[in-house]
Parts: structure tokens; C-alpha cells; sequence
């Protein structure tokens, strides 16, 4: 079946997504999430953190677990196939080097070999911008992935 007849364009095969927290995926891509899985698109969630340094606490308990959870909750509805959830400190990303993380997202391509990277586009902010950058810097060095 061609993309068009599954309702998205030709040649978007497998798309991974990398986000900085627990609910970057839902709020920031979930619109692109669903359709792609409709679309019979294998989809992968890479979330750097565990989003343990929320100030919103809607839910009593270790916010480790209680967003992890949230996540994967999050992910089911949207179809989404694979998360892995990669236990960095939430609110440190930027202390952690862009290298780390990019070979982090390389392994993820290498494993997938990906038409497509998904990727929130905040702004420059905070642990925000760590995935984009990281999947950006993948994205350049490799043939294929497109952002």
C-alpha cells in the first residue's frame, strides 16, 4: 500500500520521535502520532527523561514513576509502537553532552533505519531543545532520516 493510499505521503516508512519529557510527545506531536500509526506506520518514542522535576503535580507519588507510566498510557492511545525511556535528569539536559545524546538517537536510526525523525520545535529553552539537536546532528551525518 502507498502512502497516499494509507492517507500520508509516499516513502514515510518508520518515524521515530525524540522528546525531552513525558507529555512532549502527547501535546507537541500527538497530532502527527496518530495518523502516522493509522496510517500503519511503525512509530518509536525516545524520551530523554523521566520528567521527575515537574512542578505540576496532578497525582500523588514518585513522579519517576508516576510520568513513566503516564508515557506509556500516553503512547498506547496514541499507537504509538516502541517507547524507551532514557533516564537522563529532567531539567540537566543541557548539562548532559550533545554527543551522548546524539549517539543515543544514532543508535535508535542504526536499530530502525528510519524514513523520518519526529522532533518537538520549542523554543531554544530549557531540556527542550536537546532532542532537536540531537536528532538534527544525527539527521546531518547520516543518509536518510528526514526532520
Amino acid at each position: 500500500m502507498t502512502g497516499s493510499e494509507r492517507g500520508l505521503p509516499d516513502g514515510v516508512l518508520r518515524v521515530p520521535t525524540v522528546v525531552a519529557h513525558p507529555d512532549d510527545e502527547s501535546f507537541g506531536l500527538g497530532g502527527l502520532l496518530t495518523p502516522l500509526s493509522d496510517g500503519g506506520v511503525p512509530t518509536t518514542v525516545l524520551c530523554f527523561t523521566h520528567g521527575e522535576a515537574s512542578t505540576l503535580h496532578g497525582r500523588p507519588g514518585d513522579l519517576h514513576t508516576v510520568r513513566a507510566g503516564e508515557l506509556a498510557c500516553a503512547a498506547w492511545e496514541l499507537g504509538v509502537h516502541r517507547v524507551e525511556l532514557a533516564g537522563h535528569p529532567d531539567g540537566a539536559l543541557v548539562d548532559i553532552a550533545l554527543p551522548r545524546l546524539a549517539a543515543e538517537v544514532a543508535r535508535l536510526v542504526g536499530e530502525q533505519r528510519p524514513s523520518h525523525l519526529l522532533v518537538f520545535e520549542p523554543a531554544p529553552a530549557h531540556d527542550h531543545d536537546r532532542p532537536r539537536r540531537a536528532a538534527t546532528t544525527v539527521s546531518r551525518s547520516v543518509r536518510g532520516p528526514r526532520l
